[in-house]
């Protein structure tokens, strides 16, 4: 055995945060769904983000690995301008596994520094999805009851306009709430 063996594991995805505008916009959305439908789990407003690249157990020792990929990324990469629009489900409509909200705008460039994201981190051993990427926010998981009302999904929250402008990497501490604890910041620079 060698010490990499006895090294911590954490459960670790790249992110892009959510300034407190968008997150409010999202919480008074689900307020107004939450009379009307029910979920096994709400997220929690701290844990709102969009996943650039779930990398999953990952030997403690190589954070600062990731994190300097990431900020050769970051240092290229210029804020991109996103609104939050629509919402949407994944899964049966009748049963969906997870409610959603959209994201618009610079779409092309979210989806871009995505590509750029996942191949910093090949060589360091994670493995893109073999899916395609879609970006959007999770508000809440697992169905369990109520009415699903195509006219709330199709409004979704109030759109807000914001310039994303960094990274993060974040670790899930499962069992708590909020769930997601940040490593590292990477501001774009360009």
């Amino acid at each position: 055995m060698n010490a990499a063996d006895f090294e911590p594991v954490m459960r670790l995805f790249i992110a892009v945060p959510l300034p407190e505008v968008v997150s409010n916009s999202i919480i008074r959305w689900r307020k107004e769904l939450g009379e009307q439908m029910s979920f096994r789990k709400w997220v929690h407003p701290q844990d709102y983000h969009i996943t650039v690249q779930f990398l999953g157990d990952t030997q403690a020792g190589s954070v600062e690995t990731v994190l300097s990929s990431l900020q050769a990324v970051a240092a290229e990469q210029k804020p991109i301008e996103l609104i939050l629009q629509g919402a949407g489900v994944f899964g049966l409509s009748s049963s969906p596994r997870i409610l959603w909200a959209g994201i618009a705008g610079e779409r092309e460039e979210l989806e871009n520094l995505q590509q750029r994201v996942v191949m910093a981190m090949e060589p360091l051993g994670f493995i893109p999805e073999d899916r395609p990427y879609r970006p959007h926010i999770t508000v809440a998981r697992k169905f369990t009851g109520g009415n699903i009302s195509t006219v709330l999904l199709n409004t979704g929250p109030e759109s807000v306009i914001w310039k994303a402008d960094r990274l993060v990497l974040f670790r899930t501490n499962m069992h708590s709430s909020p769930m997601y604890e940040v490593l590292g910041e990477l501001k774009f620079e360009s």
